[in-house]
């Protein structure tokens, strides 16, 4: 990374930051969450919702069998659901990052997420990456407009 864009990433982080210094911030964990993970689900701040990623596992804690398809309908599917807890819907959502085990995927994933939207889609990056928790081929973290 060259100097320049090391100083430009510093100056946007500490404004970014400047404004969550004072700022009411709520940290969200999941109902009944005993995993002990050191994250919380969601952490609100200066109007936004920040989620963690989310993955394709059922209420049992375990990845959905079934492939792409199943992952990613779980994985919108919990996203939805961390949404609802605050009273928001995927409508609400301003940008989500996609991380797939295999980009070949990218396509059938991008065939179930169109499903979770109506209208317009919310900002949004995807790239491969492996090792993803629970050994998941695909999870998603997405920032959300308080309402």
């Amino acid at each position: 990374m060259s100097l320049t864009n090391k100083l430009t990433a510093a100056l946007f982080a500490t404004a970014l930051t400047a404004g969550a210094v004072n700022a009411d911030v709520k940290f969200h964990q999941k109902p009944g969450d005993t995993s002990g993970y050191p994250f919380s689900e969601s952490v609100e701040v200066n109007g936004l919702l920040f989620m963690s990623g989310q993955i394709g596992t059922g209420p049992d804690g375990q990845l959905v069998e079934g492939g792409i398809v199943a992952e990613s309908n779980q994985t919108m599917k919990n996203i939805q659901e961390a949404l609802a807890r605050r009273g928001l819907d995927t409508s609400d959502l301003v940008k989500c990052t996609v991380f797939l085990q295999d980009i070949k995927e990218w396509a059938s994933f991008n065939t179930v997420y169109r499903q979770y939207f109506k209208g317009s889609f919310p900002a949004r990056s995807a790239l491969a990456a492996s090792g993803l928790a629970l050994n998941s081929r695909v999870e998603v973290e997405c920032i959300a407009a308080l309402r």
